[in-house]
Parts: structure tokens; sequence; C-alpha cells
């Protein structure tokens, strides 16, 4: 590379005259690969250096986070609901979780389900529920089926 402080031959200084050069798809996509290779080497690094500053302990729990066994009145509560959802014709699918429960509902044209939740009083059968539609009978079939049931089996 000739000095700068040296003019060429036009009188210009070597350092006015030189422009860069743009790089290549080829050089930019190499520098771009090696920075992501190294991100990546550095990355792992530092998670075995975390792993090894910091000891894990296995603990063992009695019941899972993500499932609990369900109580005896829970599951005859479930049984009921699923034969009370059998006796509702608009009733596609329920689902329980103690004593609450989702139902799927069909929609008057059957094209279409909704959603509806109720949440069932285990000790007098009462109910709250939630669904979208104000004037919707068969969530009220559901629970008054739900309600006959739960009688029967209390008196049984």
């Amino acid at each position: 590379m000739p000095d700068p402080s040296t003019p060429d031959e036009d009188g210009e200084n070597a350092a006015s005259v030189e422009t860069a050069k743009p790089l290549s798809k080829k050089k930019i996509l190499l520098v771009l690969g090696i920075g992501a290779v190294a991100v990546v080497a550095v990355g792992g690094l530092l998670i075995k250096l975390a792993q090894k500053n910091y000891a894990t302990e296995d603990v063992e729990t009695d019941e899972s986070l993500d499932f609990r066994v369900p109580t005896p009145a829970e599951l005859e509560f479930a049984a009921i609901v699923r034969a009370a959802a059998e006796s509702v014709g608009k009733i596609m699918n329920v689902s329980t979780s103690g004593f609450t429960v989702e139902a799927k509902i069909r929609s008057n044209s059957g094209r279409g389900t909704w959603t509806a939740y109720f949440q069932f009083d285990e000790e007098t059968g009462h109910c709250h529920y939630s669904h979208p539609y104000r004037g919707a009978t068969a969530p009220r079939f559901f629970i008054e089926e739900v309600q006959r049931r739960l009688s029967e089996a209390a008196a049984a």
C-alpha cells in the first residue's frame, strides 16, 4: 500500500484516491457464519459454567404438579356428569376437574360448538355457571339433570 502522504502521478495523495470495495455476499455469509458459531460456542460454555456453579438436587414430591388423584366423591361426580351429558342432546363433550365442569355444546345450526363452564357446590349441588348465550336452554337442562342425579345418589 502506498504511503498516504506521498503524492501519486496526478499529484493527489494516495489516501484520497483509494475507495473501499464492498464485501461480496460470500464474505458476508462467512463472517455471519463464524459469528453464529462463536455465539453457540460461548452459549454452551456459559451453560456448562452455570451447571458447575449451581448444584442441582432431585426432589421427589408426593403429588405431581400436573396430576392429582381425584377423591371418590369427585370420581362419582364425574360419572354423574357424563351420564347427565348423554341425556342432554346438545352436549357434545364434558370434562371435569374436581366439581368444575367444562362442556362443549352444539350450536343451534349444528355447524359449530361453544363452551359453557359450571361450578357445582360439593355439599349442596348448587351451580354457578357461565356461557356466551343468554337464551340457551341446554346449560339449564344439563344443570337440572346433574342436580337430579346428585340428589338420587345422596338418597341411595
